[in-house]
């Protein structure tokens, strides 16, 4: 049962002030937290029973569709409920657009001993891919796939930051997300002979012209960069996806979506076989 809903209503709290402070990764890191908005990730998030600590709620700013959510939360046992007012509201949301919900839950880390793989595992691997919104996309493409996980490596990428999640569209709380060093990464992969698929725009294979229905890791770099010799030199294939306009890539979520797809299809070929 929901115990005790304290209230905030000035923007001095020391509250409100450290929730200011979580926009900054450092501080969200420090802290061990991340921050969930959107009623709909909220609910997927409850969905996967992950933790969450406490919500600040605007009553206000709720839409009638989504009380369902709020009413949902209330019931979740041990979770820390603060009703806020519309001006705390709009200073602590991490959007611009607060929707009248804001959700503080731990960071939960994984490691690659934690992923469960089955006889064909297909994964994904993001090589130094800064922007959270295309980390989301992807999550939000290999949830629709069927991935087995995702794997970030080389740095710079922040998991846990708020638009990761608001772009996975709850993905994040579904598909396993591990960060990992690219060397133990690559001997990962090697003990479990899952074959490396690296994208290049300069690549021996075209995107349809390699088997993608045994156990694959699609290796994907930033638009700007693409992949490090580090990884092309150790890839098992390149493959490339053909740019037949006049823009020279893809955003690294629909090249995820070409070759995730590409690998579902020939999966299911299989299985009806």
């Amino acid at each position: 049962m929901p115990g005790e809903i304290l209230q905030i209503t000035s923007l001095q709290n020391g509250r409100v002030k450290d929730l200011v402070r979580l926009r900054g990764r450092r501080e969200r890191d420090r802290a061990g937290v991340t921050i969930i908005e959107e009623p709909l990730v909220i609910s997927r998030a409850l969905d996967a029973r992950y933790p969450l600590q406490s919500l600040f709620f605007c009553s206000a700013r709720i839409a009638a569709h989504d009380l369902d959510v709020l009413d949902r939360l209330r019931e979740t046992a041990g979770l820390e409920i603060i009703e806020v007012s519309e001006p705390v509201m709009d200073k602590i949301s991490y959007r611009e657009q607060a929707e009248g919900m804001l959700v503080v839950a731990p960071q939960v880390t994984r490691d690659l001993a934690s992923l469960v793989l089955g006889a064909a595992p297909l994964l994904v691997v993001l090589e130094s891919l800064e922007k959270p919104g295309n980390l989301g996309a992807v999550l939000r493409v290999a949830d629709g796939a069927g991935a087995d996980g995702v794997i970030v490596c080389g740095g710079g990428t922040d998991l846990f930051n708020p638009n990761v999640l608001r772009a996975s569209r709850g993905a994040f709380f579904s598909v396993p997300t591990v960060a990992a060093r690219t060397d133990e990464l690559q001997q990962f992969l090697r003990d479990r002979n899952i074959a490396a698929v690296a994208t290049s725009p300069v690549a021996d294979h075209r995107w349809d012209e390699i088997g993608l229905a045994g156990p694959t890791a699609i290796v994907l770099g930033t638009e700007h960069d693409g992949l490090s010799t580090e990884w092309l030199g150790q890839a098992d294939l390149t493959v490339g996806i053909p740019m037949l306009g006049t823009g020279d890539s893809l955003n690294v979520s629909t090249s995820a979506a070409v070759l995730l797809y590409e690998a579902v299809r020939q999966r299911s070929s299989r299985k009806a076989d």
